[in-house]
């Protein structure tokens, strides 16, 4: 990726933050107008969509794998047609155009990560439903 971006003449303007702290992590994430990982591979679920909602970030991703029923689902962010370079640049234009929509998409994400469907809570206790249904009701140890 260093020689890559360094070919292009673009050293001056990308950072490379490896390792970063949890901390350091979130005063980034809140830094952000809006996030993208445009992944060329499909994605079982994508952490730092919840890392950007919980920060209160709208994302504008993929439309594939788990990023569809993610954003479709909380409103969250945009979907743009994969391999479409275009396409990313018009959703990105759209939350760019409109500051106030692209506010409360991430503040949208931000619920659903707290409070929604996201949360740790929601996502615990939906594991050991799937769990319970999959292997039968587990004994308590007394």
């Amino acid at each position: 990726l260093f020689a890559a971006i360094a070919a292009e003449g673009w050293t001056k303007d990308v950072e490379f933050l490896p390792n970063i702290s949890r901390e350091e992590k979130i005063k980034f994430l809140k830094t952000l107008t809006l996030l993208t990982v445009p992944a060329r591979y499909p994605e079982a679920f994508g952490l730092y969509v919840l890392e950007a909602w919980a920060a209160g970030v709208p994302v504008v991703q993929p439309r594939q794998a788990a990023f569809t029923e993610l954003v479709e689902g909380t409103g969250a962010g945009r979907l743009f047609e994969d391999d479409r370079p275009d396409d990313l640049v018009s959703e990105w234009s759209q939350f760019l155009a409109a500051p106030e929509a692209a506010r409360e998409a991430g503040l949208r994400g931000r619920e659903a990560v707290l409070h929604g469907p996201y949360s740790l809570t929601r996502m615990a206790e939906g594991f050991l439903a799937a769990t319970r249904e999959a292997i039968g009701p587990v004994p308590v140890a007394r």
